[in-house]
């Protein structure tokens, strides 16, 4: 009976080893997924912003060559637009400040 209760002990206290191992494994393996998680959300806005800003862009020279015909023009319209840009985005980043 004494032999079987500490056979019993015995399995419980491997089994509850493995567990707590098995558990700190997951809890390790989380804390990577959760650091990971909020790199790629990191990545994600920083594209998003810069794929507002290309299409901002190609809005600008679309415009640029519709309103200019010759290579001059939308070269001259380009430079323009070109510098309000940079100024809005001036303006933007002062008001983020």
């Amino acid at each position: 009976m004494a032999s079987d209760l500490q056979e019993t002990l015995n399995r419980i206290v491997n089994k509850s080893t493995i567990l707590i191992e098995k558990y700190h494994a997951l809890e390790a393996e989380n804390k990577s997924l959760a650091e990971l998680v909020e790199s790629l959300r990191s990545e994600l806005a920083h594209l998003k912003k810069e794929d507002e800003q290309l299409q901002m862009d190609n809005k600008y020279l679309k415009i640029a060559r519709n309103v200019a015909s010759s290579p001059e023009e939308v070269k001259a319209a380009k430079q323009v637009i070109a510098s309000l840009v940079r100024d809005i985005d001036k303006c933007i980043s002062q008001l983020n400040e």
